[in-house]
């Protein structure tokens, strides 16, 4: 792949094969070869967040039948709630059908002060993300210039199908922004309004076809994002970098050796599917990437211990996509974000 700055200092890490190489555990690790799923670390003092059940870390009591410490439905498996990593999705998971209804609670502190996020996306059609969870950046001058889009707030571009689904909505159309400068597209951009130093995030989202110039993600962005990329960036899925075809792609950017290490899932990107990341951090961190239930990847991830990462919901338009597409009208549909331990 070609050189690219972080995106969150508009751009992103080079991803080369010399990169891949310098990574040693980020060996891709395949399911079904034999290979057990790695064990979770929780050595002390390397930033690593104390698991559910764990003694001696605070031990959460599991709140009811299917959700671990956090309300994280569908997780409801003796090896989950002892913190093991998520195995088989929930049968309508797996199936790609709707999640079906909002588990109560949405923001959860738990006895070891891990706090935990979701959002189901209910609500009325044409309605925009809820802003108790969600901040909506505007602005349009992203990516050093190099990016095309404008990203504005209500539900202009982001906004609730009346389904509990949100819709994240990249398209051409006139827009003058707060300079007073006429650009040609417009999308919307959401950060998540909780940060986690480590743990699960798990996303439904399916995306529209592939047109050149549309750039959708689902990813973590340390904080301060100032200081990325320090602090680390998480891609817990991508889509049309460089030119490619429309197969989402992950990746991990630090300041260390081996930065932009990752790959592609070998997924239909217009079907549902979840994309799900577990992280901790310090200097043993590292990051597992799994598809609808999958391992697909274990990488390093050595960030500063305990820092939190915000979740990124956006559809970027130009830079590493390419030109736009003439009759750009890109959509990401996110059925739901979950984040916990």
């Amino acid at each position: 792949m070609t050189v690219r700055g972080l995106r969150g200092a508009g751009g992103r890490a080079a991803v080369t094969a010399a990169a891949a190489l310098l990574l040693g555990a980020g060996t891709p690790v395949q399911a079904g070869a034999g290979v057990d799923d790695p064990p979770w670390p929780g050595t002390p003092g390397t930033g690593t967040v104390p698991l559910p059940g764990t003694p001696g870390v605070g031990t959460v009591p599991l709140p009811g039948a299917g959700e671990i410490a956090g309300g994280l439905p569908g997780m409801g498996t003796p090896g989950e709630a002892a913190g093991g990593l998520p195995g088989a999705e929930a049968p309508d998971d797996a199936v790609g059908q709707p999640s079906g209804a909002e588990a109560p609670g949405d923001v959860d502190a738990s006895a070891a002060g891990v706090r935990s996020f979701r959002d189901e996306f209910t609500g009325p059609a044409g309605s925009a993300p809820s802003a108790s969870k969600w901040k909506q950046l505007t602005g349009c001058m992203w990516g050093r210039g190099a990016e095309k889009q404008c990203y504005t707030a209500g539900g202009r571009n982001a906004r609730l199908d009346g389904a509990g689904h949100l819709v994240i909505n990249a398209r051409r159309e006139k827009y003058v922004g707060a300079d007073g400068v006429a650009r040609r597209y417009t999308s919307a951009r959401l950060v998540s309004r909780v940060a986690r130093a480590g743990g699960t995030l798990r996303v439904r989202a399916k995306l529209s076809r592939r047109q050149a110039g549309a750039w959708p993600a689902i990813w973590l962005l340390g904080t301060p994002a100032a200081k990325t990329p320090h602090y680390g960036e998480i891609d817990l899925m991508e889509n049309g970098l460089n030119g490619a075809a429309w197969d989402p792609e992950y990746h991990v950017h630090t300041s260390g050796a081996g930065s932009g290490a990752g790959g592609a899932y070998g997924v239909d990107a217009t079907r549902w599917h979840v994309y799900e990341v577990r992280w901790t951090t310090g200097p043993s961190g590292r990051v597992w990437f799994r598809i609808d239930g999958r391992l697909v990847r274990v990488l390093p991830y050595r960030v500063p211990s305990g820092s939190p990462a915000e979740v990124i919901l956006n559809i970027a338009v130009g830079s590493q996509a390419g030109r736009p597409a003439a009759d750009l009208d890109s959509t990401m549909t996110v059925d739901y974000v979950r984040v916990g331990g």
